[in-house]
């Protein structure tokens, strides 16, 4: 029988917030969500903001906000390099509610300085955070 089980370590500049073994990942990546499992052929893919979603190898489940950044596997690990990831207990709701506050501001002034693309992402991330702090 081939090995199921698969080292995930989901890593920022400046934590490890991931590292055991698991049975699956699914990642948001740039053109949509996708799945990796053991033997998955060598890839490499930019992510987007979205919920890392985990099955670790004693069937838990658990789920990351996660934003930007890359991943890549060789069949055997898979190495998740996030520009955010955070647990859901680790997220604090009304500073994400004043985050998702400010951006929708920001789109809805369109001053001519307002970064538009940045103000999107920026309530993606907000909605993304609180999406999964809530469902704790």
């Amino acid at each position: 029988m081939e090995n199921t089980i698969f080292t995930l370590d989901v890593v920022t500049l400046k934590k490890v917030v991931f590292s055991e073994p698991i049975e699956s990942v699914v990642a948001p990546g740039t053109v949509g969500y996708f799945g990796i499992l053991a033997g998955h052929t060598p890839f490499v893919s930019s992510l987007q903001v979205g919920i890392t979603k985990i099955t670790k190898s004693n069937g838990e489940k658990i789920n990351l906000s996660t934003s930007g950044g890359f991943l890549m596997t060789d069949g055997k690990k898979v190495i998740l390099l996030a520009e955010a990831a955070e647990r859901p207990e680790e997220i604090d709701a009304a500073r994400a509610q004043r985050a998702k506050e400010r951006a929708e501001k920001r789109l809805a002034e369109r001053s001519p300085d307002t970064d538009i693309d940045r103000a999107r992402v920026a309530l993606l991330r907000a909605i993304t955070r609180l999406k999964l702090s809530s469902s704790q």
